[in-house]
């Protein structure tokens, strides 16, 4: 079954995240999306969700919660590294981890 990548985006803004993907993966993927595949634009789109989402709940969730999104966030990036985007998902790591780092020292 191949998933067409209209197919993840409308399902993306189903879930209200489609603005939130393209910000934050605009400096990775700018002006190159159509060299990835569908494949590989849903890993990174899902990598990117996953580490937003902990961003934004990790004061909510407890060390189990954490845990769990953890993982599901790992298992993520060995996705992206297993479709050929390892450099990018390191790239969305850390534009997401100097952000973070950024935020928590404006405060």
């Amino acid at each position: 079954m191949k998933v067409l990548s209209s197919e993840v985006t409308a399902g993306m803004e189903y879930l209200g995240a489609q603005h939130e993907v393209r910000d934050n993966l605009a400096a990775v993927l700018e002006g190159t999306e159509d060299r990835y595949s569908s494949l590989q634009l849903h890993f990174l789109r899902r990598l990117n969700r996953l580490l937003r989402l902990r961003q934004q709940q990790r004061s909510q969730l407890k060390r189990g919660g954490l845990r769990l999104l953890d993982q599901a966030i790992f298992a993520t990036y060995r996705d992206c590294a297993a479709a050929g985007v390892s450099a990018e998902a390191q790239e969305v790591v850390q534009s997401l981890g100097s952000r973070t780092s950024r935020d928590s020292s404006e405060n």
